[in-house]
């Protein structure tokens, strides 16, 4: 009997010790899985390229739950920098409101790359602590939940530079923060996100302004090309048609019959269901173009 109760005590004790290690697991999923849903209903009650704030803020509320029940988890991480993308962007007015919101996702870039450093490095038994995204790459390769961490840090930093103001950021590091995330993103996966890590990285080449040996590697040529990749690899993708369009009226006057079309072409489309917001907002911001080239 002793016997019997010793070993249905151990059972016990085994039992405990699994349900406390699938615990943090469980919670982790459930609350992934709730950040989630939160996305799907992010478009709800939007009025064209502008959301509504009783659809986004339980959206950033459930990204910061699901970090704060892992702190450590890539895909939690990555989700919430997203979240913030689009609280700053769709449904977020003033530029003052807009950095507060995107300093919040690129200081979570910030420390999510610290802890991708961390990782890589005990994994290669090297100090690492001071890597950019580019030089991790070889030891990143194979953890796809990286490149999303990547893309969404770049994003954060791009609209934050905007709002802090271009060339006040660019002094600050931020176009070569920009640069080394979405290069990084290129180089593991260049399809992701619709080519997002061209689109970022052409994006910024258009956008940086020209400052002596701060930004002397921004390039109108490389602008166009990671531009005409973005477009290639999702040529359905509103913002990368956007984007592609604008830089070819600024840097190849010659082509600004094409420019115009492709933006007319942009406005006529019909936006992805997936994407209804953000495609909404392309095409507004396509009308406000077209408006301004004017009929010339």
């Amino acid at each position: 009997m002793v016997r019997i109760l010793r070993l249905v005590s151990a059972n016990l004790a085994v039992v405990s010790v699994l349900l406390v290690c699938r615990a943090p697991a469980a919670a982790d999923d459930s609350a992934l899985a709730a950040l989630d849903a939160a996305w799907s209903r992010r478009a709800e009650g939007a009025t064209g390229g502008t959301a509504r704030e009783s659809a986004v803020e339980p959206l950033v509320a459930a990204g910061r739950s699901a970090v704060a029940a892992n702190p450590t988890s890539l895909p939690a991480r990555w989700m919430l920098m997203r979240a913030l993308y689009f609280q700053g962007e769709h449904a977020t007015a003033g530029n003052k409101d807009k950095r507060d919101v995107f300093e919040a996702g690129k200081r979570l870039g910030e420390e999510t790359l610290e802890q991708i450093r961390s990782e890589a490095g005990a994994s290669a038994g090297k100090d690492l602590s001071k890597a950019t995204p580019v030089e991790l790459i070889p030891y990143v390769k194979g953890r796809p939940d990286v490149v999303p961490c990547f893309l969404w840090a770049s994003v954060n930093w791009g609209k934050w530079a905007l709002v802090f103001g271009k060339t006040a950021a660019a002094r600050q590091g931020a176009a070569a923060k920009i640069r080394d995330y979405a290069t990084a993103v290129v180089r593991l996966d260049p399809t992701f996100d619709d080519g997002g890590g061209y689109r970022v990285l052409g994006r910024l080449h258009h956008q940086t302004p020209a400052i002596p040996f701060v930004t002397g590697w921004a390039s109108r040529t490389e602008a166009l090309k990671s531009l005409r990749l973005a477009v290639e690899t999702a040529p359905r993708n509103f913002v990368n048609r956007l984007y592609l369009a604008e830089a070819i009226w600024d840097y190849e006057k010659e082509r600004r019959a094409e420019a115009r079309r492709m933006l007319e072409a942009l406005v006529a489309d019909v936006p992805s269901s997936a994407l209804a917001v953000e495609d909404a907002r392309a095409q507004e911001d396509a009308r406000a173009l077209l408006v301004a080239w004017g009929k010339g």
